[in-house]
């Protein structure tokens, strides 16, 4: 027993010197490749303030809301139309990961009042000041969106190809984009299962008995389950579908966020 604890506690001092070992290694090759643009604590030097025709990023805004697929591609290949230029022939490819998990070792505090300030600067004009894109331009609503966090970083960073949705890097800093992100996070509806039951009660259940008596028509139909929809489909069949003119007014007047919240009951009922 007593040498089956040492074997372990001798794994686990192994495998935390060899983490250290690789973070003293990225720490010595970002302050060789990056700190000169970047800073030596990731928050841009005064040489990357200055950089044309765009400065160099912040880099405390990645860890938690940029996937480490896309850090190694900008390391690696840079960044067209930027002083970030390819490091493939300075770094090899264990030394970028090392760089990798150096650069993800910085940390930042969210700023929720400069996500908010920095959304009705940029984004309000589409996606509107309640995130819910009232404003005819064709945007998402953001209210009920399902991206998490990295993903909505990278639609902030880059777009969205083929819609209006163009990429906000060179008018947000990577703080702003990760305050605005945790921002839009915190606009989102949040679905009430308790409400959904009694508006399902109240509306739909004059016709459906339950969650599970509910027959889905149309083509394909046959072959989907509730749970297969998204929310977006499920919300169009329920306000606007074919039976709408049947089920009476109730249906007609469910706003947007009571099909939410029925969604979320037909959801946690039929499984």
């Amino acid at each position: 027993m007593l040498k089956e604890v040492a074997l372990m506690v001798g794994c686990i001092t192994l495998l935390s010197g060899n983490a250290m070992a690789s973070d003293m290694h990225g720490k010595a090759l970002y302050e060789k490749s990056c700190a000169a643009c970047h800073g030596f604590d990731g928050k841009v030097s005064d040489v990357g303030k200055k950089l044309k025709p765009y400065p160099a990023r912040d880099l405390t805004a990645l860890s938690d809301v940029v996937d480490r697929d896309e850090l190694r591609r900008i390391i690696a290949y840079g960044i067209r139309g930027t002083a970030m230029v390819p490091k493939k022939y300075d770094l090899d490819s264990a030394e970028i990961e090392d760089v990798i998990d150096y650069i993800f070792t910085f940390k930042r505090k969210v700023n929720m009042l400069n996500g908010k300030k920095r959304f009705e600067q940029v984004c309000a004009t589409c996606h509107g000041f309640d995130g819910r894109a009232k404003t005819g331009m064709g945007a998402k609503n953001l209210v009920y969106s399902k991206l998490d966090l990295k993903e909505t970083v990278h639609t902030i960073r880059y777009g969205r190809v083929g819609t209006k949705m163009t990429s906000k890097r060179h008018q947000l800093t990577n703080p702003d984009i990760e305050d605005v992100a945790y921002y839009v996070h915190e606009l989102r509806f949040k679905a009430d299962i308790n409400k959904g039951a009694k508006l399902f009660s109240s509306t739909c259940k004059a016709c459906h008995s339950s969650p599970s008596a509910i027959k889905l028509q149309g083509n394909r139909a046959h072959a989907l389950k509730i749970t297969d929809m998204s929310d977006y489909l499920l919300d169009l069949r329920i306000r606007h579908g074919r039976h709408v003119d049947r089920a009476g007014k109730g249906v007609a007047k469910l706003s947007e966020d009571d099909t939410q919240n029925i969604i979320a009951y037909l959801k946690k009922e039929i499984k």
